[in-house]
């Protein structure tokens, strides 16, 4: 079963739109409620900080630990706020992450050695993205040499693949391509993960009304794929609620419809 990644610890979420003026009852709130999903892994995405960045991060990393059991994964293109995070977290924190560009390689790549963390690695570089089987394939094998002549552990690395808006011309394809690529990838990448962010499929001009519809088609897709990480909306009910239909039908459980619409 793949491990739920709860994404919506970001400014722009409204879910955690007061958490950002550091109110520690407001995150004590955020984390039951994320936990009572059954949700283990809590994306930490800051954005830009322009301004007491150390004491932003400080709270949230230490804060989380402390109040919560979640596991955490640091989510930003900042090298120096993922090693400030790196730094306050008493834990083993995954890196999210790094990408093909020179900058991400050079700054971002080498905490994971350093730190002996894991760490995510997007498939794309200088605002290419792969867009069939065979790009993402060869992408994905120059990045794991990259990590791994870093010293980074097969067992580290962490691919996204990057899901496409279904408005986006050929999105289709590319998710296609998207369910190809973990196929094969499994067989020629010994012990590297896969993760996805599931809302990018949709957004609020093509799909958004329906976006749960979607995600949830595709969220059982993924898991008859074997994927590992899905970082998906937490406060969601209808896909909290698929991913917790999808580990009953692993044994997970006992099925109650009245958990299902209560």
């Amino acid at each position: 079963m793949f491990n739920a990644v709860a994404e919506n610890l970001q400014p722009f979420d409204k879910q955690a739109k007061e958490l950002f003026n550091l109110n520690k009852n407001a995150l004590v709130n955020f984390l039951s409620e994320i936990e009572k999903r059954g949700i283990k892994y809590l994306d930490f995405n800051p954005g830009p900080i322009k301004k007491d960045k150390e004491k932003i991060v400080k709270f949230f990393i230490k804060s989380i630990e402390e109040l919560s059991n979640l596991n955490i994964l640091i989510d930003s293109t900042d090298s120096e706020l993922i090693e400030l995070a790196i730094g306050f977290s008493k834990n083993k924190p995954i890196i999210n992450g790094f990408s093909m560009e020179e900058k991400k390689l050079k700054n971002i790549l080498p905490l994971a050695k350093k730190y002996d963390l894991s760490i995510v690695g997007l498939l794309m570089a200088d605002g290419f993205i792969p867009r069939t089987m065979e790009e993402k394939i060869l992408m994905a094998e120059e990045m794991i040499n990259s990590a791994k002549n870093e010293g980074v552990k097969s067992e580290q690395i962490i691919i996204d693949p990057i899901i496409a808006p279904l408005g986006w011309d050929g999105g289709l394809d590319s998710n296609r391509a998207n369910l190809e690529f973990l196929k094969e990838a499994r067989n020629l990448f010994q012990g590297v993960k896969y993760i996805v962010g599931i809302s990018n499929l949709t957004t609020k001009s093509a799909g958004g009304l329906k976006k749960s519809y979607f995600q949830n088609i595709f969220i059982s897709i993924l898991w008859s794929y074997k994927i590992d990480f899905i970082l998906l909306d937490a406060f969601d009910r209808d896909i909290v609620n698929t991913v917790r239909f999808l580990k009953l039908l692993e044994g997970g459980g006992v099925f109650s419809f009245a958990e299902f619409v209560s």
